[in-house]
């Protein structure tokens, strides 16, 4: 199995927080710089203090420490948590999950996949493909509605007994036989 991929994903995520800490640090720093401004410099401009801009600049800037102390505190932690089970030895468990294909295509005969199913196969005799499960459909064709099963892929209506004489059904056993019948006989 290939870690390659997750073990940077992993590091890029260790740097994604180091990078996350570092920035409120440096935003921590440019608001002290210009809570210095407004309460050093700006008096020499003729800034006269006032509760009235005094207690929503305080309140606006104490929002935004809390909004950066929360968050980088979090990351500060899970990032030594991380670093400390790294010393310790322990590293993540990642698993890969592959997608298995469940309907074959090919047009040889289908071998059972597991014997403790209870499944049925079925092959549309126009496009020749092979599916597990027919959809239902309700056919308001003629004058009477009925249900009907349909190829999935081609919407071809399968066992039709109007327009067939016989249908011929293919059973595999488990040891990958095949026995043929001729079920249905129009009267």
């Amino acid at each position: 199995m290939n870690n390659g991929g997750s073990s940077q994903r992993y590091w890029l995520m260790r740097i994604v927080v180091i990078a996350w800490i570092a920035s409120s640090a440096i935003v921590v720093y440019l608001l002290n710089r210009l809570d210095g401004v407004v309460h050093g410099d700006l008096y020499n401009y003729g800034l006269v203090f006032s509760t009235a801009w005094a207690v929503p600049f305080w309140s606006f800037e104490r929002l935004i420490y809390v909004c950066l102390a929360v968050p980088a505190t979090l990351g500060g932690a899970i990032l030594v948590l991380d670093f400390w089970r790294g010393a310790k030895g322990e590293t993540p468990v990642v698993k890969h999950v592959s997608n298995k294909s469940v309907a074959s295509e090919s047009k040889a005969p289908v071998q059972a996949q597991n014997a403790k199913e209870n499944s049925m196969v079925v092959s549309c005799p126009k496009c020749q493909k092979i599916f597990g499960k027919p959809l239902n459909m309700l056919d308001f064709s003629s004058g009477k509605t009925r249900l009907v099963n349909v190829c999935p892929y081609c919407n071809h209506v399968l066992g039709d007994s109007d327009s067939e004489k016989s249908v011929d059904v293919s059973v595999v056993e488990t040891e990958d036989q095949a026995v043929q019948k001729n079920v249905y006989q129009n009267r």
